[in-house]
């Protein structure tokens, strides 16, 4: 009985005598991941690669100077409620505390790159400019480059070492939420048969004017050429066609290449190109979907980048003498109340 006493007690002595040091090092841990870290003087970036475990970023920061104690370390993680750690490059300010690193990549709050997609490339540009970004990863799936039209051209960001085909993939999802949100918004009795047709217009669109102003307009035209069963005489389908099947830039589109037949010329061929010809923006698109109800059928592009439009064939002909020769008479019916007066010449030809 004696002997159990004696057990007893010096269990007590020595939880009486451990509590004092047990709230020492607790109180002192604690106070060491709130306290802002002294050990690095500036500003760091530092990576936190897929995959990576606790051991491997303590690894990170220990070679950054961020954090030498992995007691301290390890005490803080477990402060941590549910630390899910996320990969990526991380901006670390000066004079952070530990918790307040560990928070940040807990939430993810990893630097953000971005990669700007201008509209009206072809994929293949598209997937150039994706390959050549270094701080994008993996190979680029070869499908890809079959895919015309299907790109939405947008700024998009992203953290290092994001996979270029899961870019692609949200280009792709967010082309289908833009084309669906138009489609379902579109006007009535357009003569497209599907949400696709309407893309190959847009890529159209895009492809003939960068002018905001315009994109209706030009819109009008294809749609009413459409209703009248006309070819739509498109430039920008001949040249697209020509450099797919030879993959040799034009840079002049000459008569004699409107007569050469392909599944893109809109001079030999009635009705919409077999795919779009480029990767078109939400307002081609918009304007594929919503154009301006007009009675033109023809355009022609003028010297200031924009165009004149007519109601005939005999209007074009004017437009087009006047763009030639500069005979210039003060403008009457042809001055569209769709345009801007300040985008539109002055005057006109006069048709002898």
């Amino acid at each position: 009985m004696g002997f159990l006493k004696n057990i007893l007690s010096n269990i007590l002595i020595i939880i009486f005598l451990s509590t004092p040091v047990f709230i020492y090092f607790f109180v002192h841990l604690s106070n060491e991941i709130r306290k802002p870290l002294k050990t690095y003087e500036d500003n760091i970036i530092i990576e936190i690669k897929n995959g990576y475990n606790s051991k491997n970023i303590f690894k990170v920061l220990n070679k950054n100077n961020i954090i030498n104690n992995k007691l301290i370390y390890e005490f803080g993680i477990i402060n941590k409620k549910n630390y899910l750690p996320k990969y990526g490059q991380y901006y670390i300010k000066k004079n952070l505390s530990l918790l307040e690193i560990l928070e940040i990549f807990n939430n993810g709050e990893s630097i953000q790159h971005k990669i700007t997609i201008p509209e009206g490339l072809i994929t293949n540009q598209i997937l150039s400019i994706i390959e050549k970004n270094k701080i994008l990863s993996g190979e680029i799936d070869p499908s890809f480059s079959e895919l015309e039209g299907i790109f939405l051209p947008e700024t998009y960001f992203f953290t290092k070492g994001y996979d270029r085909n899961d870019l692609l993939l949200r280009m792709k999802s967010e082309m289908n939420k833009e084309l669906d949100y138009e489609w379902n918004n579109r006007k009535k009795n357009l003569p497209y048969k599907s949400k696709f047709d309407a893309l190959k217009i847009a890529s159209i669109i895009e492809s003939e004017t960068g002018a905001d102003s315009e994109r209706k307009l030009i819109s009008s035209v294809f749609i009413n050429r459409l209703n009248k069963n006309m070819k739509l005489q498109s430039d920008p389908t001949v040249k697209y066609g020509l450099e797919k099947k030879n993959s040799n830039q034009i840079k002049i589109i000459k008569r004699s290449h409107l007569k050469l037949d392909h599944a893109w010329n809109t001079y030999t061929r009635k009705g919409l190109p077999l795919t779009p010809i480029c990767n078109p923006g939400k307002k081609s698109i918009r304007a594929a979907l919503n154009p301006i109800k007009t009675d033109y059928f023809y355009f022609v592009a003028d010297s200031k980048g924009g165009h004149l439009f007519a109601k005939s064939l005999k209007e074009h002909n004017i437009n087009i003498l006047y763009l030639k020769n500069k005979n210039l008479i003060r403008l009457n019916d042809n001055k569209s109340i769709f345009l801007n007066d300040n985008n539109l010449p002055l005057e006109k030809p006069f048709k002898k």
